[in-house]
């Protein structure tokens, strides 16, 4: 239904479009952005702690997918489960690790709004990152004043509007029967400005049965004076990919585009995917509003959002069809001080709050026709979260300056069985409390110092909660049954540093993390019985998240410039005692390996890339050796020309060696060869664009 309304108002709006035969640039727009740019930069200067910074306009090449975009990026680790929009591993210092799919252990915001569900959940696939200026990401236990409690953190997208925006028109087109186009007005008089955005895509996919298409929509309208600034924002998508599922490693190797129930093997039989489809569909429609009130020595800010999403996600063995109605808001209080000498001192009041209701029905897929079996069960299922908040920061000299904050947290989750009343009704209640507490030397605008010891909660959402048990050969006893769990808590300790050398620009960030009833997700044999336990006895995540980079301008020519930036991951994940002692935390490459080379000369811009894994990666926690994902080294090329500063056109290469290599899998307590378990990368594979602004 909603996409019909989209691909309509895609209709009305191209012909608009391409009826403007004038091409203006506003300059105004481009020093908006500029300026947007630096006030992040200077908020995640205060941080002291691990972030990063994109500017999505700034990136080479297809911006299509979240993949994409957070590809490269310190601390942030990419694993693409079957492409485009579907449902990506997105890791940030192991939160929510071997979630399939990842939905869990991040906190996803839009102008400070959260986007999770009530529950902490999130559909990954709804994010659409070219509707976002800027990203900015907080790694781990430093995105408090936003909510975030996770050991993860909190990844941030910065809306385009109307004053930082050019009106604009893309098209893309690729390998796997890749589709994309776009349009977008924007424009701004006086105090107002308006963002109105259209998008379509599909692709076929480099797999059997992994077909998927997108339709979105997106509008916002601002009103801004120097005291007050507001904000409107009306979001609906429609997302739905099939679900090629999982391969054994010999047929991930060897027969990459197939799926189970296109061989012979026993597996093939109980998990035939022609037969069953397994799919996911999302509609959403969001709502929100922001303000801001700016008066000498104060800054008051209030948000407020209203989400609703019908969610049907169907694995080869069952489906559930869930509707959510999410509502929350976000309000903080910040107010300066200055002493004689101009050292500042900031008192910081924050409160987030939201309460959904996600009534959610369970069915079996019948395993000879592929039909929907009648409900095994219904539960209504609500959540409510509250999260107070102080944080003060210091500034002792010029450049020196100490953090002081504290979270309250209270959690709550209600499950109502309305097929039996009674039978799995449960209430869980979780409430915690985290401090930090961070130092921060700033030497100048390029070089800095830090270090924070900080507390992390993670409460369960419904998945986890409510957890089903299915046989592919039994149907009829497939049931629900909870899942009593506790929240996982972590400490953690970081240091690290932004330092510039001549040229050079080094950024570290070593952290290490004591956790104590980590949400562990054990797969069962079929890799769709999914079970979270809280593991009993301590893990540790450590790591070290590196990127150094250098610029040199004129090497061959007066026009041309050359940025080298490379990149290394060190995930040091392990159970420290219990049933796994000593073994490595499955799902995480120990070492990874990323670099790219940025030359542009005039209108060109070459950016040759790669990805480096050097060493095979656990899937299971027993740390089997006979079912790891193998190492791999990955070359991409991404070309871009612009003929005129209206027009860019661009040309990505993926994959260019054409290596074959697993790009995700299910990770396990115990694996075996037999068992499906992995997710083929893509061979080589191209994608061509065009983008017209004006």
């Amino acid at each position: 239904m909603y996409r019909t309304y989209l691909l309509f108002g895609l209709t009305l709006v191209s012909p608009l479009t391409v009826a403007q035969t004038e091409v203006i640039l506003i300059e105004g727009k481009r020093n908006q952005k500029e300026i947007e740019k630096l006030l992040v930069e200077d908020s995640l200067n205060q941080v002291p702690g691990g972030t990063n910074l994109i500017s999505t306009t700034e990136l080479a090449g297809s911006q299509s997918s979240l993949a994409k975009v957070l590809n490269q990026q310190a601390g942030i680790i990419v694993q693409e489960f079957f492409g485009g929009n579907d449902q990506p591993r997105i890791n940030i210092r192991g939160s929510g690790l071997q979630d399939n799919p990842v939905n869990r252990g991040i906190q996803l915001l839009s102008d400070g709004l959260a986007l999770n569900q009530a529950d902490g959940s999130f559909i990954i696939g709804l994010t659409d990152p070219e509707l976002s200026n800027l990203i900015s990401v907080y790694r781990g236990a430093n995105a408090m004043r936003y909510g975030a409690t996770t050991l993860g953190g909190a990844i941030n997208f910065h809306a385009k509007n109307g004053s930082n925006s050019p009106n604009q028109a893309q098209i893309e087109v690729g390998s796997f029967g890749l589709y994309k186009g776009n349009v977008t007005l924007a424009n701004s008089q006086d105090n107002w400005d308006y963002f109105l955005s259209t998008s379509y895509s599909q692709r076929e996919g480099y797999r059997n049965h992994s077909e998927a298409q997108r339709a979105s929509m997106s509008a916002n309208i601002g009103y801004s004076t120097s005291a007050f600034q507001n904000r409107s924002y009306l979001t609906i998508s429609d997302n739905e990919f099939e679900i090629p599922f999982l391969l054994t490693k010999e047929r991930a190797i060897n027969s990459p585009d197939q799926v189970m129930g296109e061989g012979d093997e026993p597996m093939d039989t109980l998990l035939n995917i022609p037969v069953r489809k397994p799919y996911r569909h999302t509609e959403q429609v969001r709502i929100a509003n922001t303000s801001t009130w700016q008066n000498e020595g104060a800054e008051t800010q209030f948000g407020v959002y209203f989400e609703s999403l019908d969610d049907t996600f169907r694995n080869p063995l069952t489906q559930t069809d869930t509707k959510h109605q999410n509502f929350g808001l976000d309000t903080s209080a910040t107010f300066d001080f200055y002493s004689d000498d101009y050292l500042l001192r900031e008192w910081l009041l924050f409160a987030q709050g939201n309460s959904g209701s996600m009534p959610r029905e369970y069915a079996s897929v019948h395993p000879v026709t592929g039909n929907l079996m009648p409900p095994f069960a219904k539960l209504d299922l609500k959540a409510h979260n509250v999260t107070l908040g102080s944080q003060f920061l210091y500034e002792w000299t010029e450049g020196l300056s100490s953090l002081a904050a504290v979270q309250w947290v209270l959690n709550q989750r209600e499950i109502l069985d309305e097929m039996t009343p009674g039978l799995l009704d449960s209430s869980f209640q979780y409430q915690v409390i985290n401090p930090k507490v961070g130092l921060t030397y700033q030497q100048d605008e390029n070089n800095r110092v830090y270090a924070n010891i900080s507390g992390s909660s993670e409460a369960p959402n419904f998945w986890q909660l409510a957890t089903v048990s299915a046989n592919p050969t039994d149907p009829l006893n497939n049931h629900v049954y909870i899942n009593d769990l506790s929240v996982q808590t972590a400490l953690t300790g970081e240091i690290g540093a932004s330092l510039l050398f001549s040229a050079i620009t080094l950024n570290a960030s070593w952290y290490y993390s004591l956790v104590q009833d980590e949400l562990i997700s054990v797969v069962g044999d079929f890799a769709v019985n999914g079970k979270t336990i809280n593991y009993d006895g301590d893990t540790v995540h450590q790591g070290l998240e590196l990127t150094v980079a250098h610029t040199l301008d004129q090497i061959f020519a007066q026009s041309d410039s050359l940025t080298t930036k490379l990149l290394y991951n060190w995930s040091h994940f392990y159970f420290d005692d219990g049933l796994y002692e000593g073994n490595r935390i499955a799902g995480i490459p120990v070492h990874l390996i990323q670099g790219e080379l940025d030359y542009t000369l005039n209108n060109w811009r070459l950016t040759p890339n790669f990805t480096w894994q050097p060493t095979a990666t656990y899937t299971d926690h027993m740390n089997t050796d006979v079912n790891t994902q193998d190492s791999y080294f990955l070359l991409g090329l991404k070309v871009g020309y612009e003929p005129q500063r209206s027009l860019e056109l661009f040309l990505d290469i993926n994959n260019a060696t054409n290596t074959d290599y697993q790009t995700a899998y299910a990770i396990r307590g115990q694996g075996a060869p037999e068992l499906p378990t992995f997710i083929p990368g893509p061979g080589i594979n191209a994608i061509l664009g065009a983008t017209y602004s004006w």
